[in-house]
């Protein structure tokens, strides 16, 4: 069975803050400026944040026969948010970007299959008792999952505007990509620069993604019967078959010596487990 489709959704009118007592960008005391003197930052919950979502979504089946079942299905998607953000304007700075979960390509795949050995198999169909519980009834199973990497925004580390706000943005020079980007150095900081004083820089949200992200899990099993009522079934199961590291999104700060560089991942190694199940 192969199936396709297009999913698509729009938010509108959800909840979000905005901050409305900061100062414009300039010189001086903050508090000094902010419109109201007697208070820091004073936010109040607003229904303005939306989002929009369009997808294809496939997927193609084989139903069980001749022990073996498989399912492979692919997503390609893209999330947009638009919502305040006060680091890129102050209390009227506005963005809309990626959302921090848009995951463009999305490809998941499993499989089940009993192999051909043992009574009423293919292979050994006339084995023995000893044989056939020797070798007979086996059973693998298999998922892999392969996705892209999530977005994230290069900043600077400063308070350039001189409003209070944080997250705030470099002026954007060049992609920020890298042909061939390590942990040392995961996006071009050259194609960035820090904003004049008091001032916001152009650069925009969700520019640049972290890399992509994968898993492949397998398990072979087999169920012994005890009596006509009771079982007992073996597995012996291994998460990240190939133990690989996916690293997770390196510092974004432009404006520090640690800028670019990744220091952790974002998986798991290599697990192995064994166990006994006794059904009755």
């Amino acid at each position: 069975m192969v199936d396709a489709d297009y999913v698509g959704n729009k938010g509108s009118f959800l909840s979000s803050t905005n901050n409305i007592n900061l100062p414009v960008a300039g010189t001086g005391n903050i508090q000094a400026r902010r419109p109201y003197t007697r208070f820091g930052n004073i936010s109040y919950n607003t229904q303005d944040r939306s989002t929009t979502y369009h997808s294809l979504q496939s997927k193609l089946q084989k139903r069980l026969s001749s022990g073996l079942w498989v399912l492979v299905a692919y997503t390609f998607s893209k999330s947009i948010t638009a919502q305040p953000n006060t680091g890129v304007g102050g209390n009227y700075g506005w963005e809309k970007a990626l959302t921090d979960f848009d995951t463009p390509h999305n490809f998941a795949a499993s499989f089940g299959y009993e192999l051909p050995f043992g009574k009423g198999k293919a292979f050994m169909s006339q084995a023995n008792s000893f044989a056939n519980t020797l070798f007979g009834g086996w059973q693998l199973q298999g998922i892999m999952d392969f996705r892209s990497g999530i977005p994230y925004t290069p900043s600077i580390s400063t308070d350039v505007a001189n409003t209070g706000a944080g997250g705030q943005r470099p002026n954007r020079l060049g992609s920020g990509k890298l042909d061939n980007p390590t942990l040392d150095l995961a996006f071009d900081k050259a194609a960035f620069v820090r904003p004049a004083n008091f001032t916001y820089g152009n650069s925009g949200g969700s520019i640049l993604r972290r890399d992509y992200i994968g898993s492949v899990d397998f398990s072979i099993f087999k169920q012994f019967s005890i009596s006509e009522r009771s079982k007992v079934q073996f597995r012996a199961e291994v998460f990240n078959l190939p133990n690989s590291a996916y690293f997770s999104s390196p510092n974004s700060n432009i404006d520090v010596a640690a800028g670019g560089r990744i220091t952790s991942v974002q998986n798991t190694p290599r697990q192995m487990q064994f166990g006994l199940k006794y059904n009755f």
